[in-house]
């Protein structure tokens, strides 16, 4: 029987995908259709869904509360085949919603289609391209406006953006591990990072009075973010893909005097946030004076906090501290989970760069009363939060724990 519910589930699906990309083209068939895939068949779906729950759901071991309950509750076969309803039954809504909106943006349909595949096939993934697809026309205008304010750091970190995606390729394709890490995931986190600073300083730079823009300060700027950033990705690209250590690497002299020059480039990179940040304080008079002040803390602090995580990890010879060789990691970040570490308050010091000035132009923008000494207030608040971070990494303790904890 549930091999049957299974196959007439399936066939009941599958046209109405179909359908619901042919829709566009069908004249006055389309609102049949949204009808028909949004809520006719979404509905009886669901109401097979809920008697096989009701029907089975007492003869079934397990529940919700853990992943082996869940895997327990799925092996009953009429609550596989619910599940396959339940599945069925929200792609086909999500699917008809993503037609909706669509339509409503002025997206072309054939794009569509590759969303409704996805969907289909993968649920989520088709509903993040389709968000892709919405804010699109948003992320050009952006782009647009990064180039305007500085063309060259714009290219370089749209280059960098792009790189990532062989990188994350390679990534896939990749099983090979550094320390239980993938050897790609260093390299894409450089990417990443410079970019954001590269797009992030272009963008700050066309804050700045016209008169003052294409002078010999930003210009060098300019040319130590590129030459930086190019060495630092490009050496680290480079280690992962051999599948060898960048960092605290002394297998030989050459890695020793490349580390050292990473260090150095890591350095001026990060140096070239003052004088941007002298630029602001010297002839900012025209910007919103909130605004302004967050811009220069954030950009000194950016210098202080990023430059000095990155030297104590340096000295300490790693990032980590009394955490478990091998031990857990925080997901994305690669935050030891057993132990402290140093990169916790590098990332808060580098990112002070973004979130300052962000909070300063939400300040300006709402007409705050007292705004400057709302922005001394959180940048107050910020250092804090950077030198707590600072004392439990040396504390060794982790910013979340996850597993079995350290000795300190």
């Amino acid at each position: 029987m549930f091999d049957s519910l299974f196959s007439a589930g399936s066939t009941v699906a599958l046209p109405a995908w179909a359908a619901l990309g042919a829709a566009p083209w069908l004249g006055r068939a389309k609102p049949v259709i949204w009808a028909t895939t949004g809520i006719v068949i979404p509905v009886g779906l669901g109401l097979a869904y809920w008697w096989l729950m009701a029907t089975y759901w007492s003869a079934a071991g397990g529940g919700y509360s853990s992943l082996s309950a869940v895997h327990a509750l799925f092996q009953h076969p009429g609550l596989l085949t619910a599940g396959w309803f339940h599945y069925l039954a929200f792609d086909l809504f999500v699917g008809t919603w993503i037609a909706r909106e669509g339509e409503r943006a002025g997206i072309a349909p054939v794009l569509l289609i590759p969303c409704f595949a996805l969907t289909f096939l993968f649920g989520p993934v088709g509903l993040l391209a389709f968000l892709a697809l919405r804010v699109a026309p948003a992320c050009m205008a952006l782009a647009r406006e990064v180039h305007r304010r500085q063309p060259q750091l714009a290219w370089f970190g749209g280059l960098l953006l792009a790189v990532m995606v062989p990188a994350l390729v390679a990534a896939w394709l990749d099983p090979r591990t550094l320390n239980g890490v993938g050897v790609w995931v260093k390299p894409l986190k450089f990417m990443a990072s410079v970019s954001l600073y590269a797009l992030t300083t272009a963008w700050l730079l066309g804050d700045l009075p016209r008169e003052r823009r294409g002078g010999r300060i930003e210009r060098a700027v300019v040319a130590v973010v590129i030459a930086t950033g190019v060495f630092e990705v490009g050496y680290i690209t480079l280690q992962g893909a051999l599948g060898q250590a960048s960092h605290f690497n002394e297998d030989s002299t050459f890695h020793i005097v490349m580390y050292s020059l990473m260090g150095v480039g890591a350095l001026s990179l990060n140096a070239t946030a003052l004088p941007l940040a002298w630029l602001f304080a010297r002839h900012g008079d025209a910007l919103a004076a909130p605004y302004r002040l967050a811009v220069v803390l954030g950009l000194v602090l950016t210098f202080v906090a990023g430059a000095g995580a990155g030297i104590a990890i340096s000295q300490h010879g790693g990032s980590t501290i009394g955490a478990i060789a091998g031990g857990a990691m925080l997901p994305l970040f690669g935050w030891s989970a057993t132990g402290g570490d140093l990169r916790v308050p590098h990332f808060l010091g580098v990112h002070a760069q973004q979130l300052l000035p962000l909070a300063g132009a939400l300040i300006s923008v709402s007409l705050m009363p007292w705004g400057r000494a709302a922005v001394w207030l959180l940048t107050g608040l910020y250092a804090a939060l950077i030198l707590r971070m600072f004392s439990l990494a040396y504390a060794g303790v982790p910013l979340i724990a996850l597993g079995v904890q350290a000795a300190a």
